[in-house]
Protein backbone atom coordinates (compact mmCIF):
# COMPACT_ATOMS: atom_id res chain seq x y z
CA UNK A 1 0.00 0.00 0.00
CA UNK A 2 1.53 3.25 -1.11
CA UNK A 3 1.33 6.55 1.12
CA UNK A 4 -0.43 8.46 -1.90
CA UNK A 5 -2.36 7.62 -4.62
CA UNK A 6 -2.40 10.53 -6.91
CA UNK A 7 -4.91 10.65 -9.94
CA UNK A 8 -4.17 12.79 -12.71
CA UNK A 9 -0.28 13.49 -13.99
CA UNK A 10 -0.85 17.31 -14.77
CA UNK A 11 0.58 20.10 -13.04
CA UNK A 12 -1.24 19.98 -9.89
CA UNK A 13 -0.50 15.97 -9.63
CA UNK A 14 2.80 16.62 -10.48
CA UNK A 15 3.27 19.24 -8.05
CA UNK A 16 1.89 17.40 -5.64
CA UNK A 17 4.32 13.90 -6.18
CA UNK A 18 7.41 16.13 -5.81
CA UNK A 19 5.94 17.76 -2.35
CA UNK A 20 5.67 14.02 -0.92
CA UNK A 21 8.40 13.02 -2.23
CA UNK A 22 10.24 15.29 -0.45
CA UNK A 23 8.47 14.16 2.72
CA UNK A 24 9.59 10.72 2.30
CA UNK A 25 5.83 9.27 1.44
CA UNK A 26 5.80 6.98 -0.89
CA UNK A 27 3.56 8.00 -4.08
CA UNK A 28 2.19 6.46 -7.20
CA UNK A 29 0.98 8.74 -10.27
CA UNK A 30 -1.88 6.83 -12.04
CA UNK A 31 -2.10 8.80 -15.43
CA UNK A 32 -3.95 8.65 -18.18
CA UNK A 33 -1.80 10.73 -20.05
CA UNK A 34 -4.78 12.85 -21.42
CA UNK A 35 -6.00 16.38 -19.97
CA UNK A 36 -5.51 20.51 -20.94
CA UNK A 37 -1.77 19.99 -20.63
CA UNK A 38 -1.39 17.44 -23.02
CA UNK A 39 -2.16 19.94 -26.20
CA UNK A 40 0.36 21.69 -28.25
CA UNK A 41 0.22 24.81 -27.07
CA UNK A 42 3.51 26.90 -25.66
CA UNK A 43 2.55 28.31 -22.00
CA UNK A 44 4.51 32.10 -22.09
CA UNK A 45 3.41 32.79 -18.49
CA UNK A 46 4.88 30.60 -16.33
CA UNK A 47 7.89 31.76 -14.07
CA UNK A 48 11.26 31.03 -15.23
CA UNK A 49 11.09 30.25 -19.04
CA UNK A 50 11.53 33.48 -20.12
CA UNK A 51 11.39 31.82 -23.80
CA UNK A 52 8.15 29.81 -22.80
CA UNK A 53 7.70 25.56 -22.65
CA UNK A 54 5.31 23.69 -24.02
CA UNK A 55 2.81 22.61 -21.53
CA UNK A 56 4.11 18.43 -22.84
CA UNK A 57 7.50 19.47 -22.07
CA UNK A 58 7.02 20.95 -18.65
CA UNK A 59 4.81 17.69 -18.22
CA UNK A 60 7.93 15.55 -18.94
CA UNK A 61 10.30 17.86 -17.15
CA UNK A 62 7.66 17.76 -14.06
CA UNK A 63 7.31 13.86 -13.85
CA UNK A 64 11.28 13.53 -14.17
CA UNK A 65 11.30 15.94 -10.89
CA UNK A 66 9.08 13.68 -9.44
CA UNK A 67 10.43 10.80 -10.11
CA UNK A 68 14.28 11.71 -8.31
CA UNK A 69 12.69 12.41 -5.33
CA UNK A 70 11.03 8.80 -5.81
CA UNK A 71 7.18 9.05 -7.38
CA UNK A 72 6.35 6.23 -9.40
CA UNK A 73 3.98 6.54 -12.22
CA UNK A 74 1.62 4.60 -14.12
CA UNK A 75 -0.15 5.15 -17.43
CA UNK A 76 -3.15 3.87 -16.92
CA UNK A 77 -7.04 4.99 -16.89
CA UNK A 78 -8.75 4.51 -13.45
CA UNK A 79 -12.47 2.93 -13.84
CA UNK A 80 -13.21 3.28 -10.31
CA UNK A 81 -12.38 3.82 -6.45
CA UNK A 82 -13.14 1.85 -3.71
CA UNK A 83 -12.66 3.02 0.03
CA UNK A 84 -11.01 0.48 2.51
CA UNK A 85 -10.57 0.89 6.21
CA UNK A 86 -8.14 2.94 6.05
CA UNK A 87 -7.51 4.03 2.68
CA UNK A 88 -8.13 3.34 -0.94
CA UNK A 89 -8.38 0.89 -3.46
CA UNK A 90 -7.73 2.38 -7.43
CA UNK A 91 -9.48 0.09 -9.87
CA UNK A 92 -7.55 0.63 -13.12
CA UNK A 93 -6.93 -0.56 -16.60
CA UNK A 94 -4.16 -1.58 -16.02
CA UNK A 95 -4.57 -3.44 -12.28
CA UNK A 96 -5.35 -2.73 -9.13
CA UNK A 97 -3.56 -0.03 -6.31
CA UNK A 98 -4.26 0.79 -2.91
CA UNK A 99 -3.25 3.83 -0.83
CA UNK A 100 -3.14 5.60 2.96
CA UNK A 101 -4.99 8.21 1.27
CA UNK A 102 -5.84 9.67 -2.03
CA UNK A 103 -5.32 12.84 -4.10
CA UNK A 104 -7.69 13.55 -7.40
CA UNK A 105 -5.84 15.94 -9.80
CA UNK A 106 -8.23 14.78 -12.71
CA UNK A 107 -9.27 18.60 -13.60
CA UNK A 108 -11.37 19.70 -16.11
CA UNK A 109 -12.67 18.34 -20.31
CA UNK A 110 -12.95 21.55 -21.77
CA UNK A 111 -15.93 21.76 -24.16
CA UNK A 112 -15.37 22.38 -28.24
CA UNK A 113 -17.28 23.12 -30.67
CA UNK A 114 -19.12 20.12 -33.00
CA UNK A 115 -16.20 20.72 -36.00
CA UNK A 116 -14.41 17.80 -37.80
CA UNK A 117 -10.95 17.78 -37.12
CA UNK A 118 -10.32 20.89 -34.07
CA UNK A 119 -8.26 18.58 -32.20
CA UNK A 120 -5.32 18.89 -33.83
CA UNK A 121 -5.60 23.08 -34.23
CA UNK A 122 -5.58 23.08 -30.37
CA UNK A 123 -2.88 25.14 -28.57
CA UNK A 124 -1.73 26.25 -32.66
CA UNK A 125 -4.67 28.36 -33.45
CA UNK A 126 -7.78 27.07 -31.23
CA UNK A 127 -7.39 28.46 -27.85
CA UNK A 128 -10.00 28.76 -24.60
CA UNK A 129 -8.42 30.88 -22.33
CA UNK A 130 -7.88 34.95 -22.50
CA UNK A 131 -5.19 35.55 -19.61
CA UNK A 132 -3.11 32.24 -21.53
CA UNK A 133 -3.26 32.93 -24.96
CA UNK A 134 -4.92 37.13 -25.30
CA UNK A 135 -1.22 37.88 -26.29
CA UNK A 136 -1.41 36.17 -29.54
CA UNK A 137 -3.74 38.57 -30.47
CA UNK A 138 -3.33 42.18 -31.62
CA UNK A 139 -4.09 43.13 -34.17
CA UNK A 140 -5.54 39.95 -35.39
CA UNK A 141 -8.93 38.48 -36.68
CA UNK A 142 -10.92 36.20 -33.61
CA UNK A 143 -13.70 34.13 -33.86
CA UNK A 144 -14.96 33.19 -30.56
CA UNK A 145 -17.52 30.69 -30.07
CA UNK A 146 -19.92 30.51 -26.86
CA UNK A 147 -23.77 30.97 -25.90
CA UNK A 148 -23.58 32.85 -22.44
CA UNK A 149 -23.05 35.81 -21.27
CA UNK A 150 -19.42 34.86 -19.49
CA UNK A 151 -18.40 34.24 -23.34
CA UNK A 152 -20.21 37.15 -24.26
CA UNK A 153 -17.86 39.23 -21.29
CA UNK A 154 -14.83 37.94 -22.65
CA UNK A 155 -15.20 38.50 -26.37
CA UNK A 156 -15.46 41.87 -24.78
CA UNK A 157 -12.49 42.02 -23.02
CA UNK A 158 -10.61 40.72 -26.28
CA UNK A 159 -11.33 44.17 -27.24
CA UNK A 160 -8.24 45.41 -25.52
CA UNK A 161 -6.09 43.26 -27.69
CA UNK A 162 -7.58 43.50 -31.36
CA UNK A 163 -11.26 45.40 -32.74
CA UNK A 164 -11.61 42.55 -35.33
CA UNK A 165 -13.73 40.42 -32.74
CA UNK A 166 -16.69 37.94 -33.83
CA UNK A 167 -18.89 35.91 -31.53
CA UNK A 168 -20.92 32.59 -32.46
CA UNK A 169 -23.65 31.80 -30.72
CA UNK A 170 -25.84 28.76 -31.17
CA UNK A 171 -29.23 29.66 -31.62
CA UNK A 172 -30.75 26.97 -29.45
CA UNK A 173 -28.61 27.64 -26.94
CA UNK A 174 -27.40 30.97 -26.91
CA UNK A 175 -28.23 32.46 -23.36
CA UNK A 176 -27.47 36.85 -23.32
CA UNK A 177 -28.67 39.09 -20.92
CA UNK A 178 -29.87 42.38 -22.60
CA UNK A 179 -27.60 44.42 -21.11
CA UNK A 180 -24.40 42.67 -22.58
CA UNK A 181 -26.22 42.15 -25.92
CA UNK A 182 -26.59 46.16 -25.50
CA UNK A 183 -22.40 46.34 -25.00
CA UNK A 184 -22.18 43.79 -27.98
CA UNK A 185 -23.38 46.07 -30.33
CA UNK A 186 -22.02 49.17 -29.06
CA UNK A 187 -18.39 48.06 -28.92
CA UNK A 188 -18.33 46.40 -32.16
CA UNK A 189 -18.25 43.03 -31.47
CA UNK A 190 -20.69 41.20 -34.27
CA UNK A 191 -22.84 38.57 -32.83
CA UNK A 192 -23.79 35.82 -35.33
CA UNK A 193 -26.07 33.37 -33.69
CA UNK A 194 -25.34 30.23 -36.04
CA UNK A 195 -23.34 26.77 -35.20
CA UNK A 196 -19.39 26.75 -36.83
CA UNK A 197 -19.95 24.11 -39.22
CA UNK A 198 -16.45 23.52 -40.16
CA UNK A 199 -13.19 24.80 -40.93
CA UNK A 200 -11.23 26.12 -44.04
CA UNK A 201 -8.10 24.89 -44.35
CA UNK A 202 -5.44 26.84 -45.98
CA UNK A 203 -4.07 25.56 -49.06
CA UNK A 204 -0.85 24.72 -48.04
CA UNK A 205 -2.77 22.98 -44.81
CA UNK A 206 -0.44 24.82 -42.82
CA UNK A 207 -3.38 27.34 -40.89
CA UNK A 208 -7.12 27.61 -40.50
CA UNK A 209 -8.01 29.97 -43.05
CA UNK A 210 -11.60 30.64 -41.85
CA UNK A 211 -15.04 28.96 -39.92
CA UNK A 212 -17.70 28.45 -41.87
CA UNK A 213 -20.99 28.41 -39.84
CA UNK A 214 -24.36 26.62 -40.70
CA UNK A 215 -26.05 29.32 -42.15
CA UNK A 216 -23.45 29.82 -44.55
CA UNK A 217 -21.30 32.58 -43.31
CA UNK A 218 -17.40 32.21 -44.11
CA UNK A 219 -15.60 34.19 -41.20
CA UNK A 220 -11.52 34.25 -41.95
CA UNK A 221 -10.45 34.09 -39.39
CA UNK A 222 -6.53 34.22 -37.58
CA UNK A 223 -7.46 32.69 -34.28
CA UNK A 224 -10.66 30.83 -32.86
CA UNK A 225 -11.20 30.90 -28.83
CA UNK A 226 -13.55 28.40 -27.89
CA UNK A 227 -15.50 30.00 -25.00
CA UNK A 228 -18.24 27.18 -23.99
CA UNK A 229 -17.16 26.46 -20.49
CA UNK A 230 -16.17 22.99 -18.74
CA UNK A 231 -17.06 19.52 -16.99
CA UNK A 232 -14.91 18.89 -13.82
CA UNK A 233 -13.95 15.60 -14.34
CA UNK A 234 -15.53 14.69 -11.05
CA UNK A 235 -17.42 11.27 -11.61
CA UNK A 236 -15.50 9.11 -9.81
CA UNK A 237 -15.65 11.00 -6.63
CA UNK A 238 -19.03 11.81 -6.69
CA UNK A 239 -19.47 7.87 -7.14
CA UNK A 240 -18.04 7.17 -3.39
CA UNK A 241 -19.64 10.50 -1.92
CA UNK A 242 -17.34 13.15 -2.21
CA UNK A 243 -19.25 16.22 -1.76
CA UNK A 244 -19.56 18.65 -4.74
CA UNK A 245 -20.88 22.03 -5.65
CA UNK A 246 -23.93 22.45 -8.06
CA UNK A 247 -21.58 22.39 -11.00
CA UNK A 248 -19.95 19.10 -10.11
CA UNK A 249 -16.58 20.66 -8.55
CA UNK A 250 -15.48 19.16 -5.20
CA UNK A 251 -15.82 21.04 -1.97
CA UNK A 252 -12.85 21.44 0.27
CA UNK A 253 -13.07 23.58 3.68
CA UNK A 254 -10.70 26.21 4.49
CA UNK A 255 -7.82 23.64 5.80
CA UNK A 256 -8.07 21.73 2.57
CA UNK A 257 -10.28 18.64 3.31
CA UNK A 258 -13.15 17.01 1.59
CA UNK A 259 -15.70 15.31 2.63
CA UNK A 260 -14.09 12.06 2.28
CA UNK A 261 -11.41 11.25 5.81
CA UNK A 262 -7.88 11.02 3.29
CA UNK A 263 -9.29 11.94 0.02
CA UNK A 264 -8.06 15.06 -1.19
CA UNK A 265 -8.41 17.14 -4.60
CA UNK A 266 -6.33 20.00 -6.16
CA UNK A 267 -6.28 21.61 -9.70
CA UNK A 268 -8.91 22.79 -11.81
CA UNK A 269 -11.39 19.77 -10.26
CA UNK A 270 -12.01 22.65 -7.39
CA UNK A 271 -13.73 25.77 -7.41
CA UNK A 272 -10.52 27.86 -7.67
CA UNK A 273 -10.82 31.58 -9.29
CA UNK A 274 -8.45 30.92 -12.28
CA UNK A 275 -7.07 27.94 -13.95
CA UNK A 276 -3.71 28.38 -14.87
CA UNK A 277 -0.66 26.51 -14.38
CA UNK A 278 0.79 28.42 -11.64
CA UNK A 279 -2.70 28.46 -10.09
CA UNK A 280 -2.68 24.63 -10.17
CA UNK A 281 0.53 23.76 -9.40
CA UNK A 282 0.04 26.02 -5.76
CA UNK A 283 -2.77 23.57 -5.34
CA UNK A 284 -0.73 20.56 -6.13
CA UNK A 285 2.09 21.98 -3.48
CA UNK A 286 -0.76 22.63 -0.64
CA UNK A 287 -2.51 19.55 -1.29
CA UNK A 288 0.33 17.57 -0.70
CA UNK A 289 1.15 19.35 2.64
CA UNK A 290 -1.87 18.72 3.89
CA UNK A 291 -1.96 15.09 3.25
CA UNK A 292 1.14 15.05 4.29
CA UNK A 293 0.68 16.13 8.03
CA UNK A 294 -2.84 13.53 8.21
CA UNK A 295 -0.75 10.81 7.55
CA UNK A 296 1.62 11.83 10.25
CA UNK A 297 1.16 9.59 13.70
CA UNK A 298 -0.65 11.01 16.25
CA UNK A 299 2.03 11.67 18.43
CA UNK A 300 3.73 13.90 15.91
CA UNK A 301 0.15 16.00 15.10
CA UNK A 302 -0.47 19.33 17.44
CA UNK A 303 -2.68 18.44 20.41
CA UNK A 304 -6.58 18.60 19.55
CA UNK A 305 -6.37 18.25 16.07
CA UNK A 306 -9.48 17.53 14.44
CA UNK A 307 -7.48 15.74 10.98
Amino acid sequence: MYDALILGGGPAGLSAAIYLGRFNRSVLVLDSGEGRSSFAQVNENYLGFPDGITTRELRELGRRQAERFGAQFKECRVERIERLEPGFRAITTDGDFEGRTLLMATGVTDIWPSVPDIKPWIGRQVFWCITCDGHRTPGRTLVCIGNTDEAAVTALQFLNFTKAVTLAADPDLARFSPDVLANLGEHGVRLLHARPDRLEISPDGERIAAVCLSDGTRLACDLIFSLLGVQPNTQIAREIGVKLDREGYVVMDEEGYTSVPGLFAAGDLTRMYTQQVASAVHAGAEAAQTMNYYLYADFQKNAGDAH
